[in-house]
């Protein structure tokens, strides 16, 4: 653990354009002269829990099977696993311990160095340096806001244990030079998919396409359990690797016997049971998520400034969020488009600070610049995206950005 790193006014002053504003506060607006404004807040996801869940988890309390040793958990991972085209699933405690599982069951350790982009969530490179690695960052692309693949072979050194491309909102990265160039070197290749279930490249799933991957269940992703995440693989070595350190390395032969420093990742069976019954409906999930790109992008298409999210044509985005950018020629800067939809009830996020620019790593990277990622993380945003949004929800979203912009 490392105590929190302040940054200087030095430093500060030369990223202080790339830092965003406090988070706006939420306002449920007051109808005036008869407009239509929504009767509750615009959060940016609502879990919709109207499958099987409650029967599952009342399932769990009849049965008294409440913790990790519970069946609902098996049958996640197998249901879970076949969902992503993978032999094995490991189910854990949070996208973050996925990652972390992930990384050490493909060895990576001390003095190793990871590849990641810069712009993605904070637990990627917490996880790296959770086994004491160093994170390497890349650049993004500026159509798909993932990690530009052609940059990587050139941050390559003899250190470098694994690549963790990151399906950024949902897109799939462009996988097959990554997996032609991880396999050239000899190093592993972790999908960090967390914001991506049931994406597809080039028609097969995400999670299966390197060595391992790891998925995030928190309460805002395509498929919930709560909190929880899952390391799915099909590689047999690397399943019972994770799997053992997610248990504390407890033995198979004896109880309380343990030959490895590991780590209490599990899953409860109740979380589990969530989780099965929303794998069930994944693709129905997935389909609501791209239904909210489809009314998105027709509502916005040709407001100035505005750039939309793009789908290659050899993946599925799942949309997991609908993010924008929003440039010089819309009518106000991204923060004050938060602060003004805040106001009318709508809560937004401001894109992924990139890492380089974090406190907790800037002063690892200070001398580093990534200028498509700061441009990302300067001007985007995601508006509301979850899965029970209404046509009217959408249609209020864009106006009130269109109104911004005008």
């Amino acid at each position: 653990m490392t105590a929190p790193y302040q940054l200087g006014e030095d430093e500060l002053a030369s990223i202080r354009h790339l830092i965003p504003d406090p988070e706006p506060p939420l306002t449920l607006p007051v109808p005036l002269d008869g407009e239509a404004v929504p009767a509750e807040l615009l959060r940016v996801c609502e879990t919709l829990l109207d499958g099987n869940e409650r029967s599952y988890v009342e399932e769990c309390f009849d049965t008294n099977w409440i913790s990790s040793a519970g069946p609902f958990v098996g049958r996640f991972e197998e249901a879970f696993a076949a969902a992503v085209g993978c032999r094995y699933g490991i189910a854990c405690s949070s996208g973050t311990a996925a990652l972390h599982l992930a990384l050490a069951a493909v060895g990576v350790g001390d003095g190793d160095e990871v590849l990641m982009p810069t712009f993605t969530m904070i637990a990627t490179p917490n996880a790296a340096h959770y086994l004491g690695a160093e994170s390497v960052l890349v650049d993004s692309e500026p159509e798909t806001w993932n990690i530009d693949v052609e940059q990587v072979a050139a941050k390559l050194t003899p250190r470098t244990r694994a690549i963790v491309p990151v399906h950024v909102y949902g897109h799939p990265v462009d996988m097959d030079p990554l997996r032609r160039l991880a396999e050239g070197h000899g190093i592993a290749l972790v999908e960090d998919a967390a914001e991506a279930h049931g994406a597809l490249y080039k028609g097969g799933p995400v999670g299966g396409l390197g060595d391992a991957a790891a998925f995030s269940f928190y309460g805002n992703k395509i498929l919930t359990t709560g909190e929880g995440g899952m390391v799915t693989t099909n590689d047999p070595a690397i399943a019972e690797r994770a799997s053992g350190l997610r248990n504390l390395g407890f033995s198979s032969d004896r109880h309380f016997w343990h030959r490895s420093v590991a780590f209490n990742y599990r899953m409860t069976n109740l979380q589990a049971a969530i989780g099965l019954a929303q794998t069930e409906r994944l693709e129905e999930l997935v389909e609501r998520r791209r239904e909210n790109r489809r009314r998105y992008a027709e509502a916005l298409a040709g407001v100035p400034g505005l750039k939309l999210p793009v789908e290659r044509p050899e993946v599925r985005n799942v949309f997991w969020m609908f993010g924008l950018t929003v440039g010089d020629e819309f009518g106000c800067s991204r923060d004050e488009l938060r602060r003004r939809l805040a106001a009318r009830g709508i809560e937004t996020r401001s894109f992924f600070v990139p890492i380089h620019i974090q406190p907790a790593y800037h002063h690892r990277h200070r001398d580093e610049r990534y200028p498509v990622a700061e441009e990302l993380g300067r001007t985007g945003l995601y508006l509301p995206s979850g899965p029970s949004l209404s046509d009217a929800d959408i249609a209020y979203v864009a106006g009130e950005i269109t109104q911004a912009g005008a």
